[in-house]
């Protein structure tokens, strides 16, 4: 990822290391409900130390997961130059994408950084995908370790032996595997790895944990380089159907009032230390004083706050709880 003030590596690069690290979606997607988030990576800059920043991103993270968030969008709100990432928003999304890789695929799949160098400190999200080598699950996340059209792809799925499916699947590639109610081993008979014994695959969506078992599957991040970005680059379908902002200039409605309309996709906004109107500043976009007028559904979420501000890791966790009961509602 390219830093605001230091050495910046080429955009393919950071590309391809943030994919290794990113769910691949596909359009099956469309038929499952999903939430996103999006926040600006203005939140880290605001931090005094690197403590607090990872302290901070690991919070977000926690929350994210907590509330059964699919997507984490980071809106680089930085003003960097074009092909380029602020620094704010690539400290976040490194860490987001870290707490959410599970611990026994993090050598292979998260480049080591400064920006993770205390990343060991923070409380494990402890989801259903960051399964333990004990633990057996109807789906389980790989690592591909080695691939051929002519046999397919062994993955390292953090068990003591490693699970092979029939498509040859690029290396380095992470994938979530059905892996059925119970062990079903196999011997493969073709190529350099003739006699290995493994555990047989199938390749799934990243998705299909949730639709099919409700399990909870972690979340996707991505970066966004402006609030419009995020707003309008959908991966689950061709748009989000429902977008709402999270603003102290927002409609205030009690929680157990609060109806939302109909949608699949919803996705929830919040400002940094600015406002969202800071993240149109910051793309060129006017004073940003009709931010509101972006969304479906703009809300006060807070609006008996003691304090004079509210910290967006704050308003993330307020928010949530708020909106909760009229997510599920949506979902069924």
């Amino acid at each position: 990822m390219a830093k605001r003030g230091g050495s910046s590596e080429p955009e393919k690069k950071r590309k391809k290391k943030q994919q290794k690290t990113s769910h691949e979606t596909s359009p099956a997607a469309a038929q499952q409900s999903t939430i996103s988030i999006a926040l600006p990576g203005s939140v880290i800059d605001n931090c005094q130390t690197r403590e607090q920043a990872t302290a901070v991103a690991g919070q977000i993270a926690r929350t994210a997961a907590i509330f059964n968030v699919d997507e984490v969008v980071v809106i680089d709100d930085s003003g960097a130059r074009a092909g380029e990432v602020g620094a704010g928003a690539a400290f976040l999304a490194r860490i987001l994408q870290y707490m959410e890789t599970p611990q026994y695929l993090r050598k292979a799949l998260v480049a080591m950084h400064q920006d993770l160098r205390m990343a060991g400190s923070l409380s494990p999200l402890d989801a259903p995908h960051h399964l333990r080598a004990s633990e057996w699950g109807p789906f389980r996340e790989g690592v591909v370790k080695s691939s051929d059209p002519a046999w397919g792809s062994v993955l390292d799925i953090g068990l003591e032996q490693d699970a092979y499916v029939e498509q040859a699947l690029r290396t380095g590639l992470r994938v979530t595997l059905a892996m059925g109610e119970s062990k079903e081993h196999s011997t493969i008979s073709k190529g350099p790895l003739s006699g290995q014994v493994v555990i047989k695959g199938r390749i799934a969506h990243p998705l299909d944990p949730k639709q099919q078992h409700g399990l909870y599957w972690g979340y996707q991040t991505r970066l966004a380089p402006s609030l419009a970005a995020a707003l309008e680059d959908c991966p689950f379908q061709a748009s989000y159907d429902l977008k709402i902002g999270t603003s102290e200039r927002g409609d205030v409605s009690p929680a157990k009032d609060l109806r939302l309309p109909a949608a699949r996709h919803v996705l929830v906004a919040f400002g940094g230390p600015l406002g969202l109107e800071h993240c149109q500043r910051a793309a060129g976009k006017g004073d940003g004083s009709e931010v509101g007028a972006m969304f479906d559904v703009y809300l006060n979420t807070c609006p008996k706050q003691g304090s004079r501000t509210i910290r967006t890791e704050e308003a993330i966790l307020i928010s949530m709880a708020y909106l909760q009961d009229a997510l599920q509602a949506l979902s069924g």
